[in-house]
């Protein structure tokens, strides 16, 4: 429906004969930057308000096999925010129970389930592996009789997908990664080196458009060159699908650079310590470790687990 002024610009109509001019002609936009490439604006946008379920809670949950403990009461909340799922890292001295975490939020067994306290993704007690969680394990998981190309469409063929169709999804994904679709989709995984073949692991993973994905280590036995380069491919997918993603890993300078939270555990049986909140990284990884902020933090959580560990050492 028109407004007022609309029907007295429209009463104001050029007579008959009269020429109209032509309408001033509209600048078309400027191409939007990516957020990546603005000074000082942060490699992902911050996270909205979250809704009220949150997309993964841990209510007093304690792990044991056997007479051992891997954790216990672990209690921690992941909020859902729109848009952009978080970056959870966890932290904490050797054995404290890490991979138990994930591995109960994966419902992969013998960590699930656990045996006591409650789990819950999207509100929901979880019964097992399912489509809505991803894993990338730190070894290497390729299959070893199937070429680059097979091993990242593997799960759609799994689903049922058309062979063009995965193959064509899977060829995209080769070029997510930094891979080349015409020198590396028809290798076999004995030809890859160990970076190449965790680009593998994780476009076989984000293929699938998981709601949650869980890395154990994934860049645990890669060069520092090279784990830098994978950290800022994880940025860059991440800001595009938009997961949760939970990364277990012992390089503080990694969790700092990627985590929206951080939970670090304690010594073995594992407990939640602190959780801290983190602003979303603003530069690329190897710029940014060196920022005195950046340092700060780093040594602020490298000292908190050396005490742990050394209490551990000491039979404490």
């Amino acid at each position: 429906m028109a407004t007022p002024v609309d029907d007295a610009q429209d009463d104001e109509k050029a007579a008959p004969g009269t020429p109209v001019p032509a309408p001033a002609p509209v600048p078309a936009p400027a191409p939007a930057k990516p957020v990546s490439a603005v000074v000082g604006e942060p490699l992902l946008r911050p996270l909205a308000p979250a809704k009220p379920l949150p997309v993964v809670t841990f209510d007093k949950v304690t792990k044991s096999f056997g007479d051992f403990t891997a954790i216990k009461d672990v209690s921690f909340s992941i909020e859902d925010h729109p848009g952009r799922g978080e970056f959870v890292c966890i932290l904490g001295p050797s054995g404290c129970g890490k991979s138990t975490v994930i591995r109960l939020i994966a419902g992969l067994t013998p960590q699930f389930p656990a045996s006591s306290g409650t789990v819950l993704v999207d509100g929901q007690q979880i019964l097992g592996p399912g489509p809505d969680r991803g894993m990338v394990f730190q070894d290497y998981t390729s299959f070893d009789n199937r070429s680059v190309l097979d091993n990242i469409a593997f799960g759609l063929e799994c689903r049922g997908v058309a062979k063009a169709e995965r193959n064509d999804l899977a060829r995209l994904w080769i070029k997510k990664v930094g891979l080349s679709v015409d020198k590396d989709a028809d290798k076999y995984p004995h030809q890859l080196s160990g970076g190449m073949r965790q680009r593998v692991a994780i476009a076989r993973t984000l293929i699938l458009e998981p709601r949650i994905i869980l890395m154990d280590e994934p860049f645990g036995a890669l060069d520092p060159p090279t784990r830098s380069r994978m950290q800022e491919v994880m940025v860059k997918l991440w800001r595009e699908q938009s997961p949760t993603i939970f990364l277990i890993t012992h390089s503080i300078e990694e969790a700092v650079y990627l985590a929206d939270t951080i939970i670090i555990f304690s010594s073995s049986p594992g407990t939640v310590l602190k959780v801290m909140q983190l602003e979303p990284p603003h530069k690329p990884a190897l710029e940014a470790q060196r920022d005195p902020e950046f340092l700060d933090t780093v040594f602020g959580i490298r000292e908190m687990i050396e005490k742990l560990e050394s209490s551990n050492r000491a039979g404490d």
